[in-house]
């Protein structure tokens, strides 16, 4: 640690950012592994940061961006990527007030608004998530310019199968464009941290040290052992560990046990658990023991919690609503990804207010919002995952555990693990080994699935500048994924994804480039390749170790054979065997996949590149290309339907779209999905095999179709077992899809002029989808809905007094402006501004143009030739 970087007012910053960060946010002096960081984050050298959750991170981020953008680059841009929405809107807030006091624009990219844009184009520092960042990346890549230094928040989150692969291709991506750039990224204590900074050319700086102290303990039978703690003193580790000790509670509720305790002491706790469901009744089960407590002891903080319910119980149209406002008036919440973004925003606030004394969560949250308690309890350290329980990581157990003690509020943290079992005390053991003094698991890329991959190799191709076979390789070589891939295994899987592009029609092969091939040296730098480990194949690997084997690189003519062909010809095994593939003359055999060239020249076609323009995974449009080329048919020949329920079914079978499940209940034969299923199968677009998946499918399109003909969120709660926050995610989605399938519809060149008409017929049948979905509405409240203000209520309750569009609100009078301003719901106020965006839309009838006066441009021409009758 470097004394010079511990004060604040030491640091080589400009002396406005000094001040602001020690009077307005209170920071007089550096936390340890804070100050370590400072020698290489205001150098500009890239940091890889590896320090436990509350240890400071994002100071360092905010101290670098500031170092770069008022001292070494001014005019340039910082980038501050996060994986969540909520992160984003947090980390903004942070830098908004930096930014205000410092002479910095700030924007937000989170694909919420289309007032983005202009902000995220004029901006200094730029917060938004991976896909929105790579978004802005493929439809302009200037975005990245001057971008002078990148913040990679959560960068542990590289090894999640569907967040990782974006983060790796950006910061690949950024690196590519930038080289001078630095990077800066924040992750949690992972396995292989040496192996990411080497990777990323970064200084790694890895800490257990914490502002507040946190003590580990595992909890069965009503007894806390601690075991472990980590210390706000270096080297005092274990040093303070509390003596065991037993809390009074009933053994077959301890999580009852345990919140009753963290009461008795003023504390929040925080539970982990493993389902939705789980979160609901624990949530429940504690509210009531709460309750009784606040009853006696705090009645006027029951009071503050009815203020919440009330607010909440204005917009609450569903069960589960109703269910977390009951929850919420005993002192406790539930929160998952099934509630809206209102109520989660609220509990959010309430808890870190300290009103709830409580909050029952799913693992998700430990990577989302900062909401830390003085205690917290992982209850079940199990998940259902691919068909069976199974362990959850480490990574993810020190994640929860780590939201274990406020910052400014506690002077310790208590991190809890409930061992369940017959024998407590084994079970106990040998958690704590696993979890608490167990390796942490290493981050794995996830860029190698062919999801991740074919849709990032296609954007490469479309929009970012790699349209020749070695500067893909290139590229994907620079990647994590390259860096721990054999490139022979790399290359293998490129290119059997740029065959399948290839044959799908997203990409053409232009042919060989000679002027590339020239100006990169691409036939010396061939001839001059001998047999390496990277080459070598695994068999010839395995083989040339053992004793007794000899692995010999003969020297042949390769001059008239291209590049892939002699990296094979070096890499054939000789041991006695041949290939089966190599036997074309047996029936059955297929010949390989031929390797192209290095100068080979690749290009999106239109379809492809519309496929990158809307962020669809290819397999998606492939889908629904398919589909959509089916209900052209049916249209021509009429001898099939093409429904709205069709069009639902097609887009939700497609793997952007996360399917619901059918469960148990609904594969049973003559169940209410079973028989819609039947019912709806010659609409259907798409086929699947698989029964369990079919009825996904068919639940998935049945839920939008409800949606769409206005029933309400309790209605479709009831019907399909799912919640608010399920429905609006899927409907988000779905009117996403429906306009990347409209693109697809009108990029598609398979069909003659002559079915044009059946075309566009189809093109608007989807658009009219996309907005009944959005909107949740029929087809006749259309006009009123994009109507601002309005929702579908509001449209539906003006459709049943005759307004059924925005002349026939224009053209209300003052009496029936009168009565619908007395209504429940809307109020003057309401109807004024509806009618003020009706005005917009409808211009005054001076602005009419006058019908009857001659325009210039039906003038005929002097040499205009009609025929003479």
């Amino acid at each position: 640690m470097s004394a010079q970087h511990h004060e604040v007012m030491s640091l080589d910053l400009p002396e406005k950012a000094k001040i602001f960060l020690s009077e307005v946010w209170g920071i007089k002096k550096l936390h340890p592994p804070q100050s370590e960081a400072m020698p290489a984050v205001l150098s500009g050298s890239n940091t890889l940061l590896a320090i436990p959750t509350a240890s400071g991170k994002s100071l360092i981020a905010y101290i670098g961006i500031m170092r770069k953008l008022l001292v070494d680059d001014i005019g340039s841009k910082a980038v501050y990527i996060v994986p969540l929405k909520a992160l984003a809107s947090e980390k903004y807030d942070d830098l908004k007030q930096l930014g205000n006091h410092l002479g910095l624009k700030v924007g937000l990219g989170i694909g919420d608004s289309v007032r983005e844009v202009a902000n995220i184009e004029s901006c200094d520092i730029l917060v938004c998530t991976s896909e929105k960042l790579d978004s802005m990346m493929r439809s302009n890549s200037d975005i990245v310019a001057n971008v002078s230094i990148v913040i990679a928040d959560e960068f542990h989150l590289m090894n999640d199968s569907s967040r990782g692969p974006t983060l790796e291709i950006n910061l690949t991506r950024l690196r590519y464009l930038r080289p001078k750039s630095q990077v800066i990224a924040l992750s949690a204590t992972v396995g292989n941290c040496i192996e990411l900074s080497q990777w990323l050319d970064a200084t790694l700086i890895q800490s257990e040290w914490r502002p507040v102290a946190l003590e580990y303990s595992t909890f069965h039978d009503l007894h806390i052992e601690p075991r472990m703690v980590q210390s706000s003193q270096i080297g005092e580790d274990n040093a303070k560990l509390n003596p065991p000790r037993d809390i009074d509670g009933p053994k077959s509720h301890p999580t009852g046990a345990i919140v009753i305790d963290s009461l008795a002491q003023d504390g929040q706790l925080l539970v982990f658990v493993g389902t939705r469901r789980s979160a609901q009744s624990e949530a429940h089960s504690l509210a009531k023991r709460v309750k009784k407590v606040l009853s006696k002891q705090d009645p006027e903080r029951l009071e503050k919690l009815q203020q919440l319910v009330a607010k909440l119980s204005r917009n609450t149209q569903s069960s589960m609503g109703e269910s977390l406002c009951e929850a919420i008036s005993g002192g406790v919440a539930f929160h998952h990804a099934g509630l809206t973004h209102t109520q989660r925003k609220e509990i959010e606030s309430a808890f870190k207010q300290g009103l709830l004394v409580a909050l029952t969560a799913t693992p998700t949250l430990a990577a989302g919002v900062n909401l830390p308690a003085r205690r917290v309890l992982v209850r079940d350290i199990k998940r259902w995952d691919d068909g069976m329980s199974r362990p959850l990581p480490v990574m993810e157990i020190r994640q929860m555990l780590g939201r274990a003690g406020r910052p400014k509020y506690d002077d310790f943290g208590e991190a809890w693990i409930l061992c369940k079992g017959t024998d407590g005390w084994e079970i106990a053991d040998e958690v704590s080994d696993k979890y608490f003094f167990g390796p942490i698991e290493n981050i794995t890329s996830k860029l190698a699935s062919e999801p991740a991959m074919r849709m990032h190799l296609l954007s490469m191709i479309t929009s970012g500048g790699m349209q020749h076979r070695l500067s893909i390789i290139d590229f994907f070589k620079a990647t994590f994924l390259g860096y721990c891939m054999p490139t022979i295994v790399l290359e293998e899987r490129l290119d059997k994804m740029i065959h399948w592009l290839v044959e799908e029609r997203f990409i053409r092969r232009v042919g060989i480039d000679e002027h590339f091939s020239v100006s990169h040296n691409i036939k010396q730098q061939s001839e001059d390749i001998s047999m390496s480990e990277t080459h070598m194949p695994a068999w010839a690997k395995m083989a040339d170790s053992t004793g007794g084997v000899e692995f010999h690189n003969e020297v042949q003519d390769y001059s008239n054979k291209s590049y892939s062909e002699r990296i094979s010809a070096h890499s054939q095994a000789s041991l006695g065997f041949t290939n089966a593939s190599t036997l074309r003359t047996v029936g059955g055999w297929k010949d390989e996949v031929k390797n192209d060239d290095l100068a080979m020249k690749y290009e999106a076609t239109i379809m492809g590149e519309r496929i990158t323009q809307f962020y669809l995974d290819p397999l998606s449009a492939s889908i629904l290309r398919h589909g959509m080329r089916r209900a052209i048919r049916r249209m021509v020949r009429g001898n099939a339907p093409v429904t709205d329920f069709g069009l639902l079914h097609l887009a939700s079978a497609t793997p952007d779209f996360s399917s619901l499940w059918a469960k148990t209940k609904d594969m049973v034969q003559g169940s209410p999905l079973w028989v819609k299923t039947n019912s709806v199968e010659d609409e259907m677009l798409h086929d699947s095999s698989y029964e369990e998946r079919l009825l996904g499918y068919v639940k998935s399109a049945w839920m939008l179709e409800m949606w769409m003909d206005e029933n309400t969120m309790r209605e479709i709660e009831a019907a399909l077992d799912v919640t608010p926050g399920d429905v609006n995610y899927r409907v988000d989605t779905i009117s996403w899809l429906m306009a990347g399938a409209q693109a697809i519809l009108m990029a598609d060149d398979v069909f003659s002029d002559e079915h044009m008409e059946h075309i566009s017929e189809l093109s608007i049948q989807i658009d009219i989808v996309k907005q009944r979905v959005r909107h949740g509405c029929k087809k006749d409240l259309l006009q009123l809905v994009n109507i601002r203000t309005v929702g579908r209520k509001r449209a539906r309750e003006l459709a049943s007094m005759g307004y059924r569009s925005v002349k026939s609100l224009a053209a209300m009078s003052k009496k029936e402006i009168k009565t619908l301003s007395s209504k429940r719901g809307w109020g003057p106020k309401i109807v004024d501004n509806m009618l003020i965006e009706v005005g917009k839309i409808i211009k005054p009838k001076k602005q009419i143009i006058d019908t009857e006066k001659i325009r210039e441009d039906d003038i005929p021409l002097d040499d205009e030739n009609y025929p003479v009758d």
